[in-house]
């Protein structure tokens, strides 16, 4: 929940408050996750001052063995190493963000939303072909900079990702409120009347889709250290449409939104993941596409009953009808 929540956030800051359509935010996510798997293990030798002639990715477990020792006895360290693949994460995502805006965001909002879809699949095809990056197919691990609990290595990790992303809600709804954030929604309601008082759209534009990124890189490089390793299979369906399906039900533009969409998704999904098999025999067709079903038959009845979403967002009334009341 917590992952995806950082997400959700920076694709709602794109498309729910500056009304880019951004389809391809599995570029950034993805992008965070694979140079986050990539290049910790090559930081950690450096800093560390290890020397080795193995080869990082190809020989990654021995590596590995010279590395984890010492994050495992020297907590303070570990928490910096964190921070340092946070900060990779996230440049990484914004990265992402840029190349794929750079040649698309003067687009109009149908064919930037085509374009950014197609860009999403580039990092997949690369994380397959490259073995340099995060070792092709198999993946590689990273490391362990949460082995200091111990066996409360998840908990603790289940910490961290909670307080990043309450961090993260906290700087959004400050964004919100800042002239940016005015700015940017401005854009969403009407782009015309925002060009005509002198507001560059497309670098706004540029700026959203940078801080969303960035938010997703960070989220991706967040589940690289709390699994433990990285594999280029970041598909479309978990990366992309789960996320617009989240603030759909919560509801488009509102951070509440986001954050009860997503808590109400999650929980319905794992619930149906833990019970579906109960059902085996008494459906007519394979339980194993039960939550598909009826994930996709939710996503049906808000679209029809309750497109706003959950949350609707508050607008300011026009003062015309403020007048008239």
């Amino acid at each position: 929940m917590a992952v995806y929540l950082i997400v959700n956030i920076g694709l709602n800051l794109q498309e729910g408050i500056t009304g880019i359509p951004n389809f391809g935010i599995l570029l950034a996510v993805a992008g965070g996750a694979y140079f986050t798997g990539g290049l910790s293990t090559r930081l950690a030798l450096s800093l560390l001052g290890i020397r080795t002639d193995l080869s990082p990715v190809i020989n990654n477990v021995p590596v590995l063995s010279l590395i984890n020792p010492i994050l495992i006895s020297q907590p303070l360290v570990a928490i910096g190493f964190m921070v340092l693949f946070l900060m990779v994460g996230g440049i990484a995502g914004g990265a992402m963000g840029l190349i794929s805006s750079a040649p698309a965001v003067r687009l109009r909002e149908d064919y930037l939303a085509i374009t950014l879809l197609a860009f999403g699949e580039i990092l997949n095809v690369i994380g397959v072909g490259y073995t340099p990056l995060i070792g092709g197919p198999p993946g590689v691990s990273v490391p362990d900079v949460l082995g200091w609990a111990g066996q409360y290595r998840f908990y603790a990790g289940t910490f961290v990702l909670l307080l990043v992303a309450i961090a993260v809600f906290a700087y959004a709804g400050y964004l919100i409120k800042t002239p940016l954030g005015r700015t940017l929604r401005a854009i969403r309601d009407n782009e015309t009347v925002a060009r005509s008082l002198g507001k560059d759209i497309t670098r706004y534009r540029t700026i959203a889709i940078l801080i969303g990124s960035t938010l997703c890189g960070i989220a991706g490089s967040l589940w690289v250290m709390y699994s433990g390793s990285v594999t280029p299979t970041y598909a479309r369906l978990d990366w992309t449409f789960l996320p617009w399906l989240m603030i759909l039900l919560g509801g488009m533009g509102s951070n509440r939104g986001v954050l009860v969409g997503t808590f109400i998704f999650v929980t319905l999904d794992k619930l149906i993941l833990y019970y579906k098999y109960a059902f085996a025999g008494i459906l007519p067709f394979d339980v194993i596409w039960l939550n598909y079903l009826l994930l996709g038959f939710i996503t049906i009845l808000i679209l029809i009953y309750r497109p706003e979403g959950l949350v609707r967002t508050w607008q300011r009334e026009p003062q015309a009808a403020q007048a008239k009341k």
